[in-house]
């Protein structure tokens, strides 16, 4: 009990309100991500009840293997790539605009987010079976596609899981236009991927052609310079030291 001279800090209350709604949301989140992954499973049995057989014997080089139809990637695909893109329109709306509506939305972000990272390895997974990887790896547009579906997952991954776990402060003064980049980045990534992975069916969009106005041939083999790789890597080492001094303030 507290004194009658004595009142209550606002942020201490609104702290405790917090950590009690936490478990309830953590479940209801815990519900949804089941939900969805058991919804995707569901479509894909019955895709593969359906497909007399589920699948396409294949031989390479007189060995048998198994592979799916690439219309179960394919349909799948569009799952974490709507709730991806919704979660990036939601973190657009929120960073221009400070209004009741754009702070509502702000909550949906993470866990639809969240839920397309699931998608995600789901629709990994599904590609990975399409071909024998010794035949998808001849192919320089297949290597592509292959790099870029594992940035785009890894980094909504990342993205998921931080903006989980600082979401309080995410947009939050000049915070706001470093989230605004890093989910731009993850848009553009989602786009690369989506349309190689249109290239390899036979349908090249205008995201295609527009990559060789940049000079990358998506039909040859992507080569990473030399210093690239050297800036990739001291950008990660000053990301880590910038998390540690951070960190350490904190503490």
């Amino acid at each position: 009990m507290t004194r009658p001279t004595e009142t209550l800090n606002p942020s201490i209350i609104a702290g405790k309100e917090d950590d009690m709604k936490r478990p309830g949301l953590m479940q209801r989140g815990l519900w949804i991500g089941l939900a969805t992954t058991a919804a995707v499973l569901v479509a894909t049995g019955a895709a593969l009840a359906h497909s007399e057989g589920g699948g396409v014997a294949l031989a390479v080089e007189g060995a048998p293997a198994f592979s799916l139809s690439p219309v179960y990637h394919i349909l799948v695909a569009h799952f974490p790539v709507a709730l991806w893109m919704t979660a990036y329109l939601f973190i657009l709306i929120r960073c221009f605009s400070d209004s009741e509506f754009a702070v509502r939305l702000q909550k949906a972000i993470w866990p639809v987010a969240a839920l397309g990272t699931i998608a995600g390895f789901v629709t990994y997974g599904l590609g990975l079976t399409i071909y024998p990887w010794s035949a998808i790896t001849e192919s320089p547009l297949g290597r592509n596609h292959i790099m870029l579906a594992t940035w785009t997952l890894s980094y909504w991954t990342v993205i998921s899981v931080l903006g989980y776990r600082f979401r309080r402060h995410l947009f939050e003064g000049g915070q706001r236009w470093v989230t605004f980049t890093l989910a731009t980045i993850g848009a553009i990534v989602i786009t690369i991927t989506g349309t190689l992975g249109g290239s390899l069916t036979g349908t090249p969009s205008l995201v295609t052609k527009s990559l060789s106005w940049i000079g990358w041939n998506v039909y040859m083999t992507f080569y990473l310079p030399t210093w690239m790789l050297a800036i990739y890597f001291a950008g990660a080492v000053l990301l880590i030291a910038i998390g540690i001094v951070g960190w350490k303030r904190r503490v």
